[in-house]
């Protein structure tokens, strides 16, 4: 509901006052007016600094839009991963599965999967205690060969690549084995403690490149503390990881990995099985075309909705004659009046804006231009079928010849894609740049939401406004003070003429 328009007084000292008991002037009256008349330059500079800050806001909603769109651009379309060139077509995919970069070409044929890629594993016997079995609540400090203060336990751990990594685990007596087990779990091991047992499997799978269990003890002391968790005991036991081995065209290979990279194709190995005892499983690919067109349709409808929405801002009608509003004018307004003059006041903060229109040239300008590859080929968007609107007043949007694209896709999705994922040269790696650049210019003119007004121009001119602002509020007191000393005299001299003619009446 709107709120009830209230009166506004210029007078600091409203009410405070009894006046023109002497000569039946109105004296407030004529004070407000008086100030009325002296507060106009400072209405004027309140007037500014809210214009100021108006235009600051719009600048920085302009800056969110094109950082919105910057990450999002690049995330959704500067990585060939998120491009869907390949579909992939695999004959059992019980045992394996694949996908397709977009530089897979021709077939592959899986004749055998000898064996999986599996992780070496240490299992320990019973951990006891001079109690007896130990359980998750077991400090360390009871544990044979822990220190009952602190201590280290370093490990020579299997790495993705065949390696041995050196991992130290930092304990203290205080610890329980469950928090130990913890610890443990962030060395490239998964450690489990259950039933007074530990285990310890190795995250990489395969076999280290040198020989040797895939987690090893690194010196005497070490060993003694995998003593004490049971690592020697009778019963404990040393499963060692095994390789991957496979027959891929023709030709058998092993791997420490279950995820193989072959020809633009990864593929993963699910399940054994013998050479003959099934038919081969083939892994080949095709053209996505369908899933292109949608990312390229995507691709235009980010691009055109931020031309869009940045056009707007910088294309509002400026209404000279909607100024922002003083308090007195306010108090003379329902709250729904004050927003809709607001809203045109507000308009065009930042109309026809240097910095914007210069982004939205740049933005434009890229479109135009072929994209290199760096292997002495290059192609632009208008050749894939992109191309800008022929209306001028779509203030350079994008639209897309489906027919074209679909043809450059069949011919050469490759090409189509660096179009976008190039670095440095391709469509986005540009346009993220104007759109750093872009950002970058506007913090230094109107900065950003954790911004100090003295670090950039807009804030430095609020300051000075709002020095201003503050003088001139001292400089009113002052003179309304003057005014009122004037006229109290004023009333002083008329009380002291009535007493006299009073007297002569007589």
């Amino acid at each position: 509901m709107a709120n009830n328009i209230s009166s506004y007084s210029y007078l600091q000292t409203s009410g405070s006052r009894i006046t023109g008991l002497a000569s039946g002037i109105d004296t407030e009256s004529m004070v407000e007016k008086l100030m009325q008349a002296q507060s106009m330059q400072m209405e004027k500079l309140v007037q500014q600094k809210q214009k100021y800050e108006w235009q600051r806001d719009a600048y920085r909603e302009v800056n969110t839009k094109l950082s919105t769109f910057e990450k999002t651009f690049f995330d959704e379309f500067g990585l060939q991963s998120k491009f869907p060139t390949k579909t992939v077509n695999v004959s059992d995919s019980s045992k394996i599965s694949a996908t397709a970069s977009s530089t897979a070409s021709g077939s592959l044929s899986i004749e055998s999967i000898t064996s999986l890629a599996t992780s070496g594993r240490l299992v320990s016997g019973k951990i006891t205690t001079n109690s007896g079995i130990a359980d998750e609540n077991t400090l360390l400090s009871q544990i044979p060969g822990f220190s009952s203060e602190e201590g280290t336990l370093t490990l020579n751990v299997l790495q993705k690549d065949g390696s041995m990594k050196k991992e130290s685990i930092a304990y203290k007596g205080t610890d329980t084995l469950s928090s130990f087990t913890s610890k443990l779990n962030k060395v490239g091991i998964t450690a489990i403690f259950a039933d007074g047992k530990m285990s310890l499997t190795a995250n990489a799978t395969g076999l280290p490149k040198d020989g040797g269990a895939s987690i090893q003890a690194d010196s005497a002391n070490d060993k003694s503390l995998m003593e004490g968790l049971g690592f020697e005991a009778a019963d404990a036991q040393i499963i060692e990881g095994t390789n991957a081995e496979y027959t891929i065209n023709g030709i058998t290979m092993n791997s420490t990995s279950n995820q193989l990279s072959i020809s633009g194709y990864t593929i993963t190995l699910k399940e054994k099985f013998a050479k003959d005892s099934i038919s081969p499983i083939s892994v080949t690919s095709t053209t996505d075309t369908d899933g292109m067109v949608n990312k390229m349709k995507d691709f235009v409808n980010m691009y055109n909705n931020l031309i869009t929405s940045l056009n707007d801002k910088i294309g509002e009608a400026k209404y000279k004659d909607y100024q922002p509003l003083t308090d007195a004018q306010r108090s003379q307004m329902t709250e729904d009046q004050i927003k809709k003059w607001e809203e045109k006041a507000k308009s065009g903060s930042i109309r026809s804006d240097s910095i914007v229109r210069n982004a939205l040239s740049s933005l434009r300008s890229t479109l135009y231009k072929s994209v290199e590859f760096g292997d002495g080929n290059k192609k632009a968007l208008f050749e894939i079928g992109i191309t800008t609107t022929k209306t001028y007043n779509d203030g350079g949007k994008l639209e897309i010849d489906e027919n074209k694209l679909r043809e450059a896709l069949t011919k050469d999705p490759e090409s189509v894609m660096k179009i976008f994922t190039q670095p440095n040269t391709g469509i986005v790696a540009q346009m993220r740049k104007i759109s750093q650049d872009t950002v970058k210019t506007i913090e230094e003119r109107a900065g950003k939401a954790s911004s100090v007004d003295n670090t950039y121009t807009l804030g430095k001119q609020l300051e000075g406004l709002t020095d201003k602002i503050a003088d001139w509020k001292d400089r009113l007191k002052m003179i309304e003070d003057r005014y009122w000393k004037q006229f109290s005299a004023m009333e002083d001299a008329i009380a002291r003429a009535n007493s006299q003619a009073s007297y002569f009446a007589q």
